[in-house]
């Protein structure tokens, strides 16, 4: 999801629509782009001995565990990382400059200086060193490639407007894969705020590991994007001709004091529970059929969502129930008919989303409100998290000034699950290329519906309408609201003014 800052260039953007016809696209042809594959299943690694799973289950199912806490969704990544031995694929939407990115950078360097070929893709949506990304790539083991860059490196806002068609088309895919035998993949950036490590906000969010036939799948996706002409290497984007150097990075990771953070304190790898379950083999892994589903890279010219047409399939074929879990929430008035029609049908349906008040992007607040009181009214189970949710353990909350939801999932009849990068809006379904993980597992299935009822009476507001007004009612506290809770006036002000912006199609 955008930035503030980026929300408000999207707005004037919008009002400057014109000058889109005047583009500064990147020339593809510049320069000879050497293509790459994945190298699939990799017998003989460390991971496929830890693993020892046998070949016909490796072929036919997947295996997955869930990764609800920041921390240990930040330890899974470090862990395949520094076990790697042949490959490691990295695609991020987001990657910051802060503790945890420069954590897998140096862990990344390192399995490059060790022979592991290491390629990293990027959505350039974020302002970052292209110097510095060159000079990583310009190991000989490393490669870097920004998706749908931005011409003008040093003047972005300009770029925007003066390419705003192609601009606002964003990768959203998220994952990471390791030797052909295991990848990470759901709605986490690389980014203090994913991984429990911020103490300003942190992201409630939901990762899986995952092993089995989905990896090789993911891998196929990886190399889709990578080899795609909107896939620019970083060196077609700065005269940087130098690599970083081992003394360097070394340099580097003392100055800023990375293992001291990283072992010591509430950020102690050691004692995290997940910690010695790596270590000593004993990950629960969950399994079942399962299918990695995603847009092609062409979604950025052509609209058309493979992802889309295939999760419509999937939610028209539930029978009794639908969980839907959505940070960004904007179901458009067609959205809004089909679940109420579907709840007319007999189908319960579940949606969680964010507050006013724990949504970091208050624009897609604006939009969503507007159907807020149809879908109560309508027979649908609305729920809002707080925006102070100290959620321990399995959802964890912790640490944090503020809190946001960050999961991107829903659960079909209580026997099939999805994560993955999408968010329920017309940005998700239209703009952004996304990506995801269907799988038929009842029992963990079951397992989240269950829990969900509790947690959600904790941790978020039950929307009810009274009187013909949207009520919040907190459960655990037995306080009832009659407007925005714990939402700031500017934040109010902020998602009236959005809503009424013709902008629904961009959020």
């Amino acid at each position: 999801m955008f930035s503030h800052s980026y929300r408000l260039l999207l707005i004037v953007a919008l009002s400057f629509a014109s000058l889109a016809g005047c583009s500064a696209t990147i020339d593809p042809q510049r320069y000879d782009k050497v293509s790459s594959h994945h190298k699939g299943y990799i017998v003989g690694t460390s991971l496929d001995s830890y693993l020892a799973i046998p070949n016909e289950q490796r072929e036919t199912l997947t295996g997955f565990v869930p990764l609800n806490l920041g921390h240990d969704a930040l330890l899974a990544r470090i862990a395949l990382i520094e076990a790697a031995q042949e490959t490691i694929d990295l695609q991020y939407y987001i990657y910051r400059d802060d503790e945890t990115s420069q954590l897998l950078s140096w862990r990344l360097f390192e399995a490059a200086e060790r022979g592991v070929r290491v390629r990293v893709l990027l959505d350039d949506m974020q302002n970052r060193s292209d110097s510095e990304l060159a000079q990583f790539s310009h190991h000989p083991n490393i490669e870097v490639r920004l998706f749908n860059p931005h011409q003008y490196r040093t003047a972005r806002g300009l770029a925007l407007l003066s390419d705003f068609d192609r601009l606002n088309r964003r990768m959203h895919n998220k994952s990471l894969s390791v030797d052909g035998a295991a990848s990470i993949i759901g709605g986490r950036n690389i980014g203090n705020e994913y991984f429990s490590v911020s103490a300003g906000v942190e992201f409630g969010d939901l990762d899986l590991l995952l092993v089995g036939n989905t990896v090789t799948q993911i891998g196929e996706q990886f190399d889709l994007y990578w080899n795609d002409d909107y896939a620019i290497p970083i060196e077609w984007l700065t005269d940087e001709t130098t690599a970083i150097t081992k003394q360097q990075i070394e340099t580097w990771a003392v100055e800023v004091d990375l293992a001291e953070k990283f072992s010591h304190g509430r950020y102690d790898f050691k004692k995290l529970p997940i910690y010695h379950r790596f270590i000593n083999g004993e990950l629960h892994f969950y399994w079942g059929e399962a299918e990695v589903l995603y847009d092609l890279p062409s979604k950025i010219e052509t609209q058309q969502s493979d992802l889309i047409d295939s999760i419509s399939v999937l939610l028209e074929q539930a029978e009794h129930s639908l969980l839907i879990i959505s940070p960004y929430f904007v179901p458009t008035q067609e959205g809004t008919d089909k679940m109420i029609d579907a709840v007319k049908n007999g189908k319960h349906i579940v949606v969680v989303t964010n507050s006013l008040a724990s949504n970091d992007v208050f624009a897609v607040h604006g939009w969503y409100a507007k159907y807020r009181q149809q879908l109560v009214e309508g027979g649908v189970e609305l729920w809002e998290m707080k925006a102070n949710a100290h959620i321990t353990k399995k959802w964890s909350f912790t640490g944090s000034s503020r809190t946001s939801l960050h999961a991107k999932a829903f659960v079909i009849d209580k026997k099939d699950l999805f994560v993955g990068s999408m968010n329920w809006d017309p940005r998700s379904a239209v703009l952004n290329t996304e990506m995801g993980v269907i799988i038929h597992q009842p029992k963990y299935s079951s397992k989240v519906w269950q829990e969900m009822p509790h947690l959600l009476r904790r941790a978020a507001f039950d929307i009810q309408t009274k009187d013909g007004d949207i009520i919040w009612v907190d459960h655990q506290n037995g306080v009832t609201y009659t407007s925005e809770p714990d939402a700031s006036v500017f934040r109010k002000i902020g998602a009236w003014f959005s809503g009424i912006m013709p902008i629904e199609d961009h959020l």
